[in-house]
């Protein structure tokens, strides 16, 4: 005995009868981690950028990082994959500055994605870096 069960994101067309996929949430990118960031002066740290589900193209986001060091750039998450890393990295100034503090933020994304999980309170698009003097 075969049995088989599908369901799908949509709703019935009350005119047609057929079923309308235009509530579906659009695909979307995401931080894989929710956590803040903890570094040292002159650490190299990943961040993770990350689509759900496998896309068929490539996906350019945009990101910048503001605060005490400020910084732009893209990631490509390359077709067929689900995630790629950023690397920022922390200076070392040689004094002791007692660290820092910096906002690291997905700005855009390209090919009809979002920024986060639309009407979801727990996609990450920005996290917090700290990191302390190593002098």
């Amino acid at each position: 005995m075969v049995m088989a069960c599908f369901m799908w994101a949509c709703e019935a067309d009350p005119d047609e009868g057929l079923p309308s996929f235009d509530n579906s949430l659009p695909l979307y990118v995401q931080l894989g981690s929710t956590n803040d960031i903890e570094a040292e002066e002159g650490d190299e740290v990943a961040i993770t950028v990350e689509v759900p589900e496998v896309i068929y193209s490539d996906v350019i986001v945009q990101w910048e990082v503001t605060g005490d060091i400020s910084n732009t750039g893209s990631v490509t998450i390359a077709e067929g994959d689900l995630s790629n890393d950023v690397i920022v990295i922390i200076p070392d100034d040689g004094q002791a500055t007692g660290g820092g503090t910096a906002t690291f933020t997905l700005t855009s994304v390209d090919n009809g994605l979002t920024l986060g999980r639309q009407n979801a309170t727990s996609s990450v698009i920005s996290t917090i870096i700290e990191w302390t003097d190593n002098d």
